[in-house]
C-alpha cells in the first residue's frame, strides 16, 4: 500500500511535467470526528469461566454490554497531488493523496449492571459499573478521487480565490496500529474476574481451580484492509500572507469518509464499520 502510494504520485508528478507542469500537488493536515456504525457497533465485554479438577466443566458467562457509542478526534496528514484529465481541459481533474489517517472512538457504559449465569459470580463483581473504552486505529490510506473544478478567468485568477471543487472517489487503507485502552469501572471488572479465579487457587485442594477466556469482539481486532467512499468539497485561496514566500496557496477541504466493507475480524459481533467527517488545510508546494 505505502508503495502503490509512492507510485501513484509518482506518476502524477512525471504526468504533470510532461504536461506543461500542470501538476499541484503539497502537503496537507485534516482534523475532524470519526465514530463506529454498523449493526454490531454496541461493544459486549463477554468472559467465560469454567472450572477445573476432578470434575472439569462450564461454570458459565459474565457479560456486560455497552449503551452508547461517542465520537472521537480523528485526524490525517500527508502528501497530495492532481492534474489535468485531459490537457485541454482543467475543470476535471484526477486527485490522489497519501495520508497517515488515525480513528478514534469509544464505547461508553453508564451504571451498567453485569448478566450472569451463576449466582456465585454476583457477589465477586460490583452491583453497576461506569467506565468506557477508547479505541485507536491508525491507517495508510491511498485516496483517489474525481475532482469537478469551478472555472476561472485569468482575471478573476489574479484575485485571492481560486475556486471552488467538489469530488468524490474510493480510498484503500492498509491498518497499522490498533489499541482498546479500558477506564473506570471497565478496567477494574476485569480485575474482579481475574481476583475471583485466582481466590480459587488459594482452596484447601490445589487441583480444584477456576479459569477465565475472554471473547474477543470485531473492535478489538479489524482487518487488515478497508475500502472506504469519499465525498468532498473545498475551496482554494492564495496571496493569504503576502510574505512573496513560497506560492502562498492554501485549499480548505470538508470531507465525509464511510467505509464499504464491515471491519470486525474476530468472528463475534463483526459488522462494524467507520465513518469520519474532516476538515482540512492543504498547502501547495
Amino acid at each position: 500500500m505505502y508503495r502503490a502510494g509512492l507510485i501513484a504520485i509518482l506518476v502524477l508528478m512525471s504526468l504533470g511535467s510532461l504536461w506543461s507542469l500542470e501538476l499541484d500537488w503539497g502537503i496537507k493536515y485534516g482534523l475532524g470526528s470519526s465514530i463506529l456504525q454498523g449493526y454490531d457497533r454496541a461493544y459486549e465485554l463477554n468472559y467465560d469461566l469454567y472450572e477445573h479438577g476432578t470434575n472439569p466443566n462450564y461454570l458459565g458467562y459474565i457479560r456486560l454490554r455497552s449503551h452508547e457509542n461517542k465520537d472521537g478526534l480523528a485526524q490525517n496528514a500527508g502528501l497530495y497531488a492532481s492534474l489535468p484529465i485531459a490537457q485541454q481541459t482543467h475543470s476535471v481533474r484526477l486527485h490522489t493523496e497519501l495520508l497517515w489517517h488515525r480513528y478514534k472512538y469509544n464505547y461508553q457504559f453508564k451504571e451498567h449492571a453485569p448478566s450472569v449465569s451463576n449466582l456465585i459470580f454476583a457477589s465477586a463483581l460490583a452491583d453497576t459499573l461506569t467506565g468506557r473504552i477508547e479505541g485507536t486505529a491508525d491507517y495508510l490510506s491511498l485516496p483517489i478521487f474525481i475532482s469537478l473544478n469551478q472555472g476561472l478567468s485569468e482575471e478573476q485568477l489574479q484575485k485571492s480565490y481560486q475556486g471552488a471543487h467538489i469530488y468524490v472517489g474510493p480510498s484503500f487503507s492498509l491498518l497499522l496500529n490498533q489499541e482498546n485502552n479500558l477506564y473506570g469501572g471497565i478496567k477494574s471488572l476485569e480485575a474482579q474476574v481475574q481476583n475471583f479465579v485466582t481466590a480459587s487457587l488459594t482452596d484447601d485442594n490445589p487441583d480444584d481451580y477456576y479459569s477465565y477466556e475472554k471473547k474477543q469482539t470485531g473492535s478489538d481486532e479489524f482487518t487488515d484492509f478497508k475500502t472506504d467512499l469519499v465525498v468532498g468539497a473545498g475551496f482554494a485561496l492564495k496571496d493569504i500572507f503576502q510574505f512573496g514566500l513560497g506560492k502562498d496557496e492554501f485549499v480548505f477541504d470538508f470531507r465525509f469518509t464511510m467505509a464499504l466493507n464491515d471491519l470486525g475480524n474476530a468472528g463475534f459481533r463483526d459488522a462494524i464499520t467507520l465513518r469520519s467527517i474532516m476538515f482540512s488545510l492543504g498547502c501547495k508546494l
